[in-house]
């Protein structure tokens, strides 16, 4: 019975690798230029401008389950990223 509940138990937090989030993808963008995001990450999904130059970098990823959005100033420096999930919250790559 102890083997059972052990290989259950391991099994189970192995599993729970499958709720971290994405969040580190994007940590490391903020205060970098924009152009080196893309060279890294290739085309973006879509890119929205507003009146000041500011900018909206979307990529959509991982069979389109995690959107990124990249905020930047009118330099083309991000500022900020976020992320959604449509996969039980991760936005991680599997393997």
């Amino acid at each position: 019975m102890k083997k059972i509940v052990i290989v259950f138990l391991a099994l189970f937090l192995n599993g729970c690798s499958l709720f971290v989030t994405g969040d580190n993808l994007g940590r490391e963008w903020p205060g970098e230029k924009i152009e080196i995001l893309k060279e890294h990450w290739g085309a973006p999904h879509n890119v929205i401008i507003n009146e000041n130059g500011e900018q909206e970098v979307i990529y959509k990823i991982f069979s389109d389950t995690c959107t990124y959005t990249f905020l930047t100033d009118s330099m083309g420096v991000v500022t900020s990223y976020k992320y959604e999930s449509t996969f039980w919250g991760t936005c991680k790559p599997i393997g």
